[in-house]
């Protein structure tokens, strides 16, 4: 005996095509297999017909109800939660004239419009007959007059179906993909897909949703809006460990500058992140534009030497990671803790290099004289360390070595000689570091000794270049 089970459906969803009916009965095969863990569905094409098959439980009238499939509610991982994709689906089946056959060990079910009882409107109902294969496993989906492109179309919106997209990473909110070879993006729940995106670095599959998300997805599952799901993307990311991951955002991050970039670097607490995570390796140091236009030739020799990666951040990101990643800073002190000089014996010297050394004697007397503290030794280098501040300079005040040590060059002119002596004799007595008003008030109260006691001798003193930069 034949029944009719009436699924209440006069108009049916006039923007699904085909393809996306034929997705709601992927999905509920899929979810069905994901429930009972039984072996893989299989989908099956020839001549126009498509068959659905998973080996779960067997469809049941029950299925047919709009009522919330409270199993499927507490389960995860599933792409169903409500019972209204297969109604809708099979109004969008009738709609374009597509022939329906649905087999379990339940009963064989097709598709008729009727008169809905007791009211004078015809709507969509499900003829139920005798199981056509009583022993069965399982259901198996028939669909006749489904063009293969359709079908092509409704597995290209499930995940398990896209198999050129590799996975990188899983965290406790979802997943990460590569792209498609086109660059195409998309964002999948639960494996099925639910957007797509032109500029996004990578595909999602998102595994635990939110309540704004769930509501998102109540029926609607395609095209969904960024705002409904752009935040869970940002906590995958931030669960993120992997180079795989991270490594491709902090490259892209170099983009925001010329607005080259895609969407996720786009997002500063995303970029900083990655920046963090990724300096974890210690192979990486960061700076924005304008900090690296201003590095001097020597400082750039050095960067090249600390054999880190160089990554280039904006100023907002660099704000939000300065404290706690690799910076030219670190590069500055490492090398000047790990420093070596290339000490030249005056017996090595030229004639005029020892001639402007020489200058040695009557400076360390004078400054004897001052402060009447031991003269530390003064060595000449044929190259010399940064100081604190990051500068290569021409002379420096080194406490580990006891030592002036000044850059042998310097031995080219008698006068910066001199000044750069008395410059570094300044720090030394003194304990200051350069651009301080403790020192500046000792280099000058120095100075002013000096010019008062070549003044005593009647001396005429000689414009010296105290007062550079060294």
């Amino acid at each position: 005996m034949d029944n009719l089970f009436d699924l209440n459906i006069e108009k049916v969803l006039e923007h699904w095509g085909v393809e996306h009916a034929i997705r709601e009965i992927i999905a509920n095969a899929l979810d069905e297999m994901t429930l009972t863990g039984t072996k893989e569905i299989e989908i099956s094409y020839s001549d126009g017909v498509c068959h659905i098959r998973d080996y779960g439980r067997g469809l049941q009238y029950i299925h047919f109800t709009q009522n919330e499939n409270k199993e499927k509610l507490v389960a995860t991982n599933l792409i169903g939660k409500f019972g209204v994709g297969l109604k809708d689906a099979l109004g969008v089946f009738y709609r374009n004239h597509i022939g329906v056959t649905i087999h379990s060990k339940y009963s064989t079910i097709s598709l008729t419009m009727a008169e809905k009882a007791g009211f004078d409107i015809q709507t969509l109902h499900a003829v139920f007959f005798e199981p056509k294969y009583p022993t069965m496993v399982g259901t198996d989906v028939v669909l006749t007059g489904v063009k293969q492109a359709d079908l092509q179309k409704a597995k290209s919106m499930f995940l398990v179906f896209n198999s050129d997209l590799e996975l990188l990473e899983k965290t406790n909110y979802g997943e990460v993909y590569t792209n498609k070879g086109d660059g195409k993006s998309f964002i999948y729940a639960n494996g099925v897909q639910i957007a797509s995106e032109d500029n996004f670095l990578f595909s999602y599959n998102i595994t635990s949703m939110n309540a704004q998300m769930k509501k998102a997805l109540n029926r609607e599952r395609s095209n969904l809006g960024r705002t409904a799901y752009s935040e869970t993307i940002k906590n995958i990311l931030k669960n993120c460990v992997s180079t795989k991951v991270m490594r491709p955002l902090v490259a892209d991050i170099g983009n925001v500058m010329t607005g080259a970039n895609k969407d996720e670097t786009g997002w500063v607490d995303i970029a900083a992140y990655a920046a963090k995570t990724l300096n974890k390796s210690g192979n990486v140091v960061f700076m924005t534009p304008s900090e690296r236009a201003q590095l001097t030739n020597d400082q750039v020799e050095i960067l090249a030497h600390s054999g880190r990666e160089l990554i280039m951040v904006t100023d907002a990101v660099f704000g939000k990671i300065s404290d706690v990643v690799n910076t030219f800073k670190t590069v500055s002190d490492e090398y000047r803790q790990g420093y070596k000089y290339r000490f030249i014996e005056y017996k090595n010297l030229t004639g005029d290099e020892k001639e402007t050394f020489d200058l040695v004697t009557p400076i360390t007397e004078l400054v004897n004289k001052k402060y009447r503290r031991k003269i530390p030794s003064i060595k000449i280098s044929e190259t010399i360390r940064m100081d604190e501040f990051g500068f290569v300079t021409h002379g420096i005040w080194d406490p580990a070595e006891n030592a002036i040590i000044i850059k042998r060059s310097i031995l080219k002119s008698k006068e910066t000689f001199a000044g750069v002596l008395m410059h570094e004799f300044a720090h030394y007595v003194s304990g200051y570091a350069d651009n301080t008003r403790d020192f500046e008030n000792v280099l000058t109260e120095m100075l002013g000794f000096v010019y008062s006691e070549l003044s005593i001798k009647g001396e005429k003193p000689k414009k010296v270049g105290l007062f550079k930069r060294w």
